[in-house]
């Protein structure tokens, strides 16, 4: 437990050093939040799981950056896809099962990429791209429950700005919400 949250502060720092490499002009207030997010989240997981690895809490670290992002830019860099992918190539190795997970990370490729077609660019396609390496990654159940999860928080967050008559821009980031949903299906993953 205490080598977890240890873990969780490392990738905590590593977050807040890194942001030169993210790629998008962030203020000292994101960098903080993805530092805080990460460390927050990763000691969490780490008092749920007392076996969690290094790698486990990496993933965190790269959704906590990714929904800072997104939420700031409305965009998903292939940088921060990559590293997501790269962490599922290393979950598929620790967890086997690798048909099902290209399946799942397939099948979820291809429907939000629909979902990008029929609404005319409205789903960005590094929300797709994201979403399907999740999917991946994670692998099955793990990742259906990371796409029910991201999908649930991203329509309860909608419905909220639309009882609230707080309309906005009308845009809305999807990525922190497939950040909640990746984070929901990596605690059923190592659970």
């Amino acid at each position: 437990m205490v080598v977890g949250v240890l873990l969780a502060l490392l990738w905590a720092a590593l977050v807040y050093v890194s942001v030169p490499w993210w790629g998008a002009a962030m203020t000292a207030q994101d960098r903080i939040g993805a530092s805080v997010v990460t460390a927050l989240a990763g000691s969490g997981m780490a008092l749920l799981v007392p076996h969690i690895a290094f790698w486990q809490v990496g993933l965190v670290a790269i959704l906590a950056v990714v929904a800072a992002v997104d939420w700031r830019h409305h965009i998903i860099l292939n940088r921060f896809v990559v590293a997501a992918l790269f962490w599922g190539g290393i979950a598929r190795s620790a967890y086997g099962h690798w048909f099902w997970a290209v399946i799942l990370g397939g099948a979820v490729f291809l429907f939000y990429l629909m979902v990008h077609v029929v609404t005319h660019g409205g789903l960005g396609m590094g929300d797709v791209k994201l979403a399907g390496v999740l999917a991946f990654g994670l692998g099955y159940p793990s990742g259906l429950v990371s796409v029910v999860a991201g999908m649930w928080a991203a329509g309860i967050f909608a419905l909220v700005l639309v009882v609230s008559r707080r309309r906005g821009s009308g845009v809305m980031a999807l990525g922190p919400f497939l950040a909640v949903g990746g984070f929901v299906g990596l605690l059923d993953l190592v659970h």
